[in-house]
């Protein structure tokens, strides 16, 4: 989405205050049945959301009925290189705190990778225009560098690469070779000090260069990464790059999938609910998830790693706090499968 000019914002201010007025001047004129039954909706939804009331009961039910026959992930051992893409700072802490925590409690070594620093949400930016996005940039890879230390982390195991947020599927579809530009930072090139190649254009084809170089430092045993069933266009495109490189090192098995971005509100009941199991996503419903239960510790530091991502819960916090269950997910498939019967082995 381009970035929104203030005379855009006074427009959209001023449809919302209206959208407001008649709202509000269209609820006055209900009679006081009718008004009760528009406030019980309200508050009815509200608590289907947030899991109030006895809808608490509902949710807890679903969740745990959803992930009950799901499998459990194998264990990571102290032979294991854990690879971590995360699209933006925050999805590291999200989808894979709990995976981070027990692949450094195995002793397994551990990486994190961001491809671009969140320079695109314009809603935490400290001040409106390019020069706002880009110091959100540097407070947000602040953040991601806080969040990974309580997990456990340290600088050698933190490489930021700077693309474009709101970027990346551009650079995998369009902008393989023809550099692009932010329409948020107005940026070209990776501008941000502390990043894995300061100057790289913003080209499919660099990025890419920079995950080889990565993948041929690290040598990773598992790497995970957005499903491509993920709404965001950011983590599709993450999933994209980082299959095509696998697929054509012969390392496709070693990829594992999460999704954030999961349709339908994902995930239900917004807010923090810990003791709540991480149902698997609608977008991804039909994929062969496998659960990770996460020690009550592991709980409580994936916890503080999401509160470290201050400029975010500001915004979405609810739905950050919402990723903090008794489980994560990751699927060993980025796309359902679907098999010929000529395809299966035995009788059927």
């Amino acid at each position: 989405m381009p970035p929104l000019g203030r005379g855009v914002r006074l427009i959209l201010f001023v449809v919302l205050a209206l959208a407001a007025d008649a709202g509000l001047r269209l609820f006055l004129r209900l009679d006081v049945l009718e008004r009760l039954y528009a406030l019980g909706l309200a508050v009815l939804l509200w608590a289907f959301i947030n899991g109030r009331f006895l809808l608490a009961y509902y949710h807890a039910l679903r969740a745990t009925w959803l992930t009950r026959r799901l499998p459990e992930a194998r264990p990571y051992t102290s032979e294991d290189r854990l690879l971590v893409l995360a699209p933006h700072p925050d999805d590291e802490t999200l989808a894979a705190a709990g995976q981070i925590l027990a692949a450094k409690a195995s002793g397994a070594a551990v990486k994190v990778v961001w491809l671009t620093l969140g320079d695109g949400f314009e809603l935490a930016a400290p001040r409106p225009g390019p020069e706002g996005l880009r110091e959100l940039a540097k407070i947000r890879m602040e953040e991601a560098k806080k969040a990974t230390q309580i997990l456990g982390l340290g600088d050698e195991d933190r490489i930021f690469l700077g693309y474009p947020d709101q970027g990346l599927l551009r650079l995998f579809l369009t902008h393989y070779h023809l550099p692009f530009e932010s329409p948020h930072t107005k940026l070209r090139r990776v501008s941000y000090s502390g990043c894995f190649r300061e100057g790289a254009p913003y080209t499919g084809k660099d990025l890419e260069a920079d995950l080889k170089a990565v993948l041929d430092a690290f040598r990773p045993t598992r790497v995970l990464v957005p499903s491509p069933l993920d709404a965001h266009p950011d983590h599709q495109a993450t999933a994209y790059f980082a299959m095509r490189i696998l697929a054509e090192r012969g390392g496709a098995d070693r990829l594992r999938y999460y999704i954030v971005h999961g349709g339908y509100e994902y995930p239900l009941p917004k807010g923090l609910h810990p003791r709540l199991p991480l149902y698997p996503a609608p977008r991804g419903r039909h994929l062969p998830w496998e659960k990770r239960l996460l020690r009550e510790e592991h709980i409580e530091r994936k916890l503080a790693a999401v509160r470290a991502h201050a400029s975010q819960l500001g915004r979405i916090g609810r739905f950050m706090l919402a990723f903090v269950r008794t489980n994560e997910l990751e699927s060993p498939l980025p796309i359902p499968a679907r098999l010929l019967p000529s395809e299966i082995e035995g009788p059927y």
